[in-house]
C-alpha cells in the first residue's frame, strides 16, 4: 500500500499577501468556520473585513452566537508587539469585543504569556486565542491549512462544549417546529412529495415521484443555515459526470434557473440554489420564508414538467453511452 509523506509549505506560497489574500481567504464563511471548528466557538457570522475599530483597523470582525464581537488579527511570520498593542486597543474601542483571535505563522513565548495574563485576569465574558497556521499537502493534492491553538481560555472546551449541547437541545425542537410550519401549508404538487413527518435537521428533501422522477435520484431540497441567517431551496439532478455536466448545464435556458449557480456538493451531486437572506429563528418571519419556499419549488417544478427533466434524461443517457464506448 502506498502511502503519501505530509509535506509543509510557505504561507506565501498560497497566501502571497496577507492582506489581500489571507485575510479574504479566511473571511469565507467556510473557512471561518473551520477556525471557529478549531476554537469550539460556535456559529459566526456577520463577517466584515478591515474595520475600524478604535484608532486601528482589524483584518476581520464577526460576531459569536451571542451577538458579542469577535476579531481577529492575523499576521504572517512572528508576532510582534504591534499586533499585541493592537489587541488591547480592541478591548477598549467601545464596539463590545469579548473575543479576540491572534493568528500568526509563529506566536512568540512572550506573547503566548501575555494572552494567558488577559486570560487569567479578565472576566469569563472575554476570550483570548493564540493560533499558529500552518499548510501541508500531500504529492500534489492541494494544500490543506492548519489551525494549531497554543493559547486558550482555562476550561474553555469544557464552558463550549456545555452551551453547545444546551443550544443544540434548543434547536432540536426549533428544527422540527420549523418544517412542521412548512408541511402544514404545503400544497399538493403532482410529481412532488415531502416527507411524511417533519424532519429534526437543517434540511427536507422534497421527493419526486410518478413521472416525474428522473433517472437515478435528485430531489428539491430545502435548507436553513443559522449562522449565516439564510433559508434556501435547491434542485439536485445527482452525481453527474463533471466534464459533460458543465457543457450541460451552459445550455440550458430555464426560468427558475435564472440567478442560481450550479455546483458540486461534498457528497459530490450537482445542484442549483437559491437563497434568501433570512433568519429561521424569527418565528414571526416563518410565514414569509416558506412562503418564498413554496414560490422558488414551484418554479423548480413548472421547468422540471415543461422540458428540464427530459434534459436530465438526455444527460445521463449521454453518460451511459460514453461508458459503453469506453
Amino acid at each position: 500500500m502506498r502511502i503519501g509523506r505530509l509535506e509543509k509549505q510557505a504561507l506565501r506560497t498560497i497566501w502571497p499577501r496577507e492582506d489581500a489574500d489571507f485575510t479574504p481567504w479566511l473571511a469565507s464563511p467556510e473557512n471561518l468556520h473551520l477556525l471557529s471548528e478549531t476554537l469550539d466557538l460556535g456559529p459566526l457570522d456577520r463577517i466584515s473585513t478591515e474595520v475600524s475599530v478604535g484608532s486601528f483597523r482589524a483584518d476581520v470582525v464577526c460576531k459569536d452566537i451571542n451577538d458579542a464581537t469577535v476579531v481577529i488579527e492575523n499576521q504572517f511570520q512572528k508576532s510582534d508587539h504591534g499586533h499585541l498593542g493592537q489587541i488591547l486597543t480592541y478591548l477598549a474601542g467601545g464596539e463590545d469585543v469579548r473575543t479576540v483571535i491572534w493568528i500568526a505563522e509563529s506566536l512568540r513565548d512572550e506573547h503566548r504569556a501575555a494572552l494567558e495574563w488577559l486570560n487569567n485576569n479578565t472576566t469569563t465574558d472575554y476570550a483570548f486565542f493564540g493560533v499558529e497556521v500552518e499548510a501541508w499537502r500531500i504529492g500534489e493534492s492541494d494544500p490543506a491549512p492548519k489551525f494549531e491553538v497554543v493559547v486558550r481560555p482555562n476550561d474553555w472546551v469544557r464552558h463550549q462544549r456545555q452551551k453547545t449541547r444546551a443550544s443544540e437541545m434548543e434547536d432540536y425542537q426549533r428544527r422540527m417546529e420549523y418544517w412542521q410550519a412548512f408541511l402544514d401549508n404545503w400544497p399538493a404538487h403532482d410529481g412532488l412529495s415531502p416527507p411524511a413527518r417533519a424532519p429534526n435537521q437543517g434540511w427536507m428533501k422534497l421527493a419526486f415521484t410518478g413521472d416525474s422522477r428522473p433517472p437515478d435520484g435528485g430531489g428539491i431540497y430545502l435548507y436553513r443555515v443559522i449562522a449565516e441567517r439564510v433559508v434556501g431551496v435547491y434542485l439536485s439532478v445527482g452525481r453527474r459526470n463533471p466534464d459533460l455536466f458543465q457543457e450541460w448545464s451552459a445550455s440550458l435556458n430555464y426560468p427558475s434557473l435564472h440567478g442560481g449557480k450550479w455546483e458540486q456538493n461534498r457528497s459530490g451531486l450537482f445542484q442549483i440554489s437559491k437563497t434568501l437572506e433570512a433568519d429561521a429563528m424569527v418565528e414571526d418571519d416563518w410565514a414569509n420564508q416558506h412562503r418564498w419556499m413554496r414560490e422558488r419549488v414551484a418554479e423548480f417544478m413548472e421547468d422540471w414538467r415543461n422540458g428540464l427533466r427530459d434534459e436530465v434524461v438526455r444527460l445521463v443517457d449521454q453518460e451511459q453511452m460514453n461508458m459503453l464506448g469506453e
